[in-house]
């Protein structure tokens, strides 16, 4: 979940709220806060959208790269057993260790493809979620909210929500504006 500069503004909250209890007024300020629906950005922020298709058609080229490899290995298995009573001890020991070995490379590169996808997953999330604070460094600035909130129907944190506070359009519209959808590249 997405926390607007939640170190630095949540310090800031604590001095505001302590000044308040002990009836200092001179860190009191207005609080406007806002929240901001991850799953609309989700489906309608167009840079997100264009990195999401691409990471998914690469994910899948990787996944049939592999799935050809074992099939292709298979073949080869099948091919030797058709051989039926003409293979001797020695041609398939030969052949059970190949075949092994090639089966383990296989797992040893399924397991490397599956952690490289999770580790590119996370640097492109990284980097949105970058793209929209950006955005909502200035945003905020200009508007005066002092923090804003993400919100998902998957992960919900509000209890209740109530749409006035809802700033998601104003971000989505920003957002596409200063971050069009990337091209798709030949």
């Amino acid at each position: 979940i997405l926390f607007y500069q939640s170190n630095t503004k949540y310090n800031n909250l604590q001095k505001v709220i302590a000044g308040i209890n002990t009836g200092d007024s001179s860190q009191a300020k207005a609080l406007k806060i806002a929240y901001v629906d991850l799953d609309s950005i989700d489906a309608r922020f167009e840079f997100y959208k264009s990195k999401i298709e691409a990471f998914e058609k690469k994910k899948d080229g990787l996944d049939r790269q592999l799935n050809n490899a074992y099939q292709q290995l298979d073949k080869r298995r099948i091919d030797f057993l058709q051989k039926g009573n003409a293979i001797t001890q020695a041609e398939a020991d030969v052949f059970k260790k190949e075949y092994d070995q090639q089966l383990q490379y296989l797992e040893n590169q399924r397991r490397k493809t599956e952690q490289d996808v999770q580790q590119e997953a996370m640097i492109m999330r990284d980097d949105i979620f970058k793209k929209i604070n950006d955005y909502l460094s200035g945003f905020c600035e200009e508007r005066g909210y002092t923090y804003v909130f993400s919100y998902s129907k998957n992960a919900n944190i509000f209890l209740y929500e109530d749409p006035v506070f809802n700033i998601t359009e104003e971000v989505i519209t920003g957002l596409n504006a200063l971050y069009p959808k990337e091209e798709k590249k030949k």
